[in-house]
């Protein structure tokens, strides 16, 4: 998920701990550094097409981010939120902590959201939903081992739950009612990309609305078809890059995959939204490429 480098080059012990639970819908981390740096790379963003935030409760030690929108810092309590479809940089001198990774559309703030802030800091202290979700977190990490499926299952509902209060946005102009819509619409693009019918006439037609309800469900993401057509790209990326450990795909194979009929008008869109053309992903983003013992991890995260 994150390009890093040891911050010390000297230090000749670096104490590193890292265990992930699959929970279906959402990754669990219980997670200790040394100190390094880290960074979401735009080449990351492109290629591995992940819509997903990733919320930390630290516990130890202290973490700074940089980012578009200003810089940051988490200590000890405090929670960090971040847009894993955004840029950032991080780095500390040590430290531990729970993560946690959700896909966007679990998430009801961030649904229709993809420009919300890239990081944020929240932190516990005086925050009575923040400390129940902090409360929450660390003890999941005690009953994780010992659980069985359907006790991880409710485990992780009351995780989504909490993270929804705790992120509830304070829009007065978003109904409550649009969230559940908002989820089961962007669900339903991501797993019908490959329809070339798919667009406003069929998302009304599935699931009986209007088009005036439809567009405001879309209106953050410049609309329905640009919404589509992102996902779409995203998916092209992932699939020409190999991003998931698969066997490299002829242009048009992807074309068709991605709902394009032609492969022309395929790469025309993809050579509009990444300035490359497709035939060229390989050799544009090398470092990307995932290695062995990181496929496991990566389809994980991109299978949520």
């Amino acid at each position: 998920m994150f390009v890093t480098d040891q911050a010390v080059a000297a230090q000749s012990v670096c104490d590193i701990f890292l265990r992930c639970y699959h929970l279906e819908r959402m990754l669990f981390f219980d997670h200790r550094a040394c100190a390094h740096r880290a960074e979401r790379t735009q080449s990351q963003i492109v290629t591995q097409g992940v819509d997903h935030i990733f919320i930390a409760l630290q516990t130890a030690g202290a973490t700074r981010m940089a980012h578009v929108d200003g810089e940051l810092v988490a200590t000890p309590g405090d929670f960090v939120v971040l847009d894993l479809a955004r840029s950032f940089r991080l780095a500390t001198e040590g430290m531990s902590a729970i993560q946690i990774c959700i896909p966007r559309r679990h998430i009801a703030q961030y649904a229709g959201r993809p420009n919300a802030p890239a990081a944020r800091v929240l932190p516990s202290r005086g925050n009575p939903l923040l400390k129940l979700l902090a409360d929450h977190l660390l003890n999941m990490r005690a009953c994780l081992t010992r659980a069985d499926a359907e006790q991880r299952n409710h485990l992780t509902s009351a995780a989504l739950a909490i993270c929804n209060a705790v992120l509830t946005a304070d829009d007065e102009d978003r109904g409550d009612d649009l969230a559940p819509a908002e989820i089961q619409l962007r669900q339903f693009v991501a797993q019908n990309l490959h329809r070339p019918d798919l667009g406003v006439e069929l998302l009304c037609a599935t699931f009986g609305l209007s088009r005036t309800p439809l567009y405001k469900l879309f209106e953050a993401d410049g609309g329905v078809a640009n919404y589509i057509r992102d996902r779409r790209m995203a998916h092209a990326m992932r699939i020409l890059a190999c991003a998931d450990g698969g066997a490299a795909q002829r242009v048009s194979t992807v074309a068709y995959a991605c709902g394009y009929q032609s492969e022309k008008i395929f790469s025309r869109a993809f050579r509009r939204r990444y300035g490359i053309n497709p035939s060229q992903v390989k050799r544009a983003f090398p470092q990307v490429s995932i290695r062995p013992k990181g496929a496991l991890l990566a389809s994980w995260l991109q299978n949520l």
